[in-house]
């Protein structure tokens, strides 16, 4: 029966078109609608890892220690833009909050039993849009060139225990045997062996687009304004001055979902986390499988393309301009990773829609009950991606949720 009803998915990244396919699947009609061409913003930057083991979130206890030289260093991953960090002062008040020892662990407990659920949501998707192709399964290593990063790593190496994640700890000589192009000195190395990552997260999202057009989808390539209510339904008003009506809406704009009206994400503390990557064209062969280098906060990842060191936190909300300092500290730690050119052959920025607690948004606005929000994934948004599909489909679809979503409500910020 749910073929005539008519869902709005508003965001054709990897989330959106995620839900979308899993409402296609539970037999709603849909239209996607976004500005841009499918995939292309934050969706296609990442670092392409699969990471079911990401339980531990940049909130850390840590931090309150750490954060003069995660500022001042410039071998720090993190940077803050001193004037939006200054006008941005409750969110950044609430994420240290949420660095204290009790709430970490209660974000690890969340996060790690969400992600046991990663490959429920996945699969299903990647055999529908016929995209095993671009799944590699090699693993994901884990890096320490240090015994002292190795020490400072051990409480989260015990957490992901605890949550039920499958590694292997390796020495020097196990490491190079791995990656024998890998230069940097390691002392230690954790290999989580069933890890899977994407060689190419641009064509994932297109094949995806592509499966939800010859399944009927409709696609509008406009910005969303306002989600305005009838007596039973919805009507989507675009930039253009067209309306669209639907049953019901879910949003999942990543970053931008705050700035769409009607909807009440605008209550919600999202901000943004600007993330950055570099690549080396054609030297892809360097690796066998992503690896990354904890201290530095990065990610070396082979693509289908090239060699992509993914990374860094930058503060500093949705300005196009790209931070110099960034971009220069990924080159440096990527040329003491291998031997490869004095420059690489891309750069790009993009932007994490985040909140303090590092957990997603999944569930009902608290605006309408025709509203669904699916955003806010941090770094975990390509492998929360198909589970955040699933979820919201379930949801409409009346049906009970395959994974209970009481701490991913919207109403725990009140």
């Amino acid at each position: 029966m749910n073929e005539n009803k008519t869902v709005a998915v508003v965001g054709a990244g990897i989330v959106g078109l995620s839900c979308a396919l899993w409402l296609q699947i539970k037999g709603f009609a849909v239209i996607l609608i976004d500005p841009e061409k499918p995939g292309s913003g934050t969706s296609s930057g990442n670092a392409g890892t699969i990471a079911d083991y990401g339980c531990i979130p940049v909130n850390s206890p840590k931090i309150f220690k750490q954060l003069p030289s995660l500022l001042f260093s410039k071998d720090s991953p993190l940077s803050i833009d001193l004037h939006y960090a200054l006008t941005h002062l409750p969110w950044l008040f609430s994420f240290l909050k949420n660095c204290r020892t009790a709430r970490v662990a209660r974000i690890i407990r969340i996060l790690g039993k969400l992600l046991q659920k990663t490959y429920q949501g996945l699969d299903p998707l990647i055999e529908l849009s016929g995209s095993q192709y671009l799944l590699s399964q090699q693993g994901c290593l884990q890096v320490f060139k240090t015994e002292r990063e190795w020490e400072n790593a051990q409480a989260d190496v015990q957490a992901r225990k605890d949550q039920g994640v499958v590694f292997t700890q390796l020495d020097a000589g196990e490491i190079g045997e791995l990656e024998p192009a890998l230069k940097l000195p390691c002392v230690r190395g954790l290999l989580f062996d069933k890890a899977s990552h994407v060689v190419n997260p641009q064509s994932l999202t297109t094949r995806y687009f592509d499966c939800f057009l010859a399944k009927q989808g409709r696609y509008v390539k406009q910005r969303v304004l306002l989600v305005d209510h009838k007596k039973d339904s919805l009507r989507v008003i675009l930039e253009d001055g067209e309306t669209l009506d639907a049953d019901r809406v879910v949003i999942a704009a990543g970053a931008f979902s705050a700035q769409i009206d009607g909807t009440g994400a605008h209550r919600l503390p999202l901000d943004t986390e600007r993330g950055y990557h570099v690549q080396y064209a054609d030297r892809q062969s360097l690796l066998n499988r992503p690896v990354s280098w904890v201290a530095a906060g990065l990610y070396a990842t082979p693509m289908d393309q090239g060699l992509r060191f993914a990374g860094t936190v930058e503060i500093a909300g949705y300005g196009q301009t790209m931070n110099p300092r960034n971009l220069d500290f990924l080159v440096r730690k990527s040329r003491e990773m291998f031997d490869l050119p004095d420059k690489p052959d891309q750069e790009w920025l993009g932007f994490r829609p985040t909140f303090p607690d590092a957990l997603p948004v999944i569930g009902y606005s608290p605006h309408s009950e025709y509203i669904l929000f699916a955003f806010g994934h941090h770094h975990l948004g390509l492998t929360l991606a198909g589970i955040t599909g699933k979820l919201i489909a379930e949801l409409l679809n009346q049906e009970e949720p395959s994974h209970g979503i009481k701490a991913f409500s919207s109403r725990r910020f009140r």
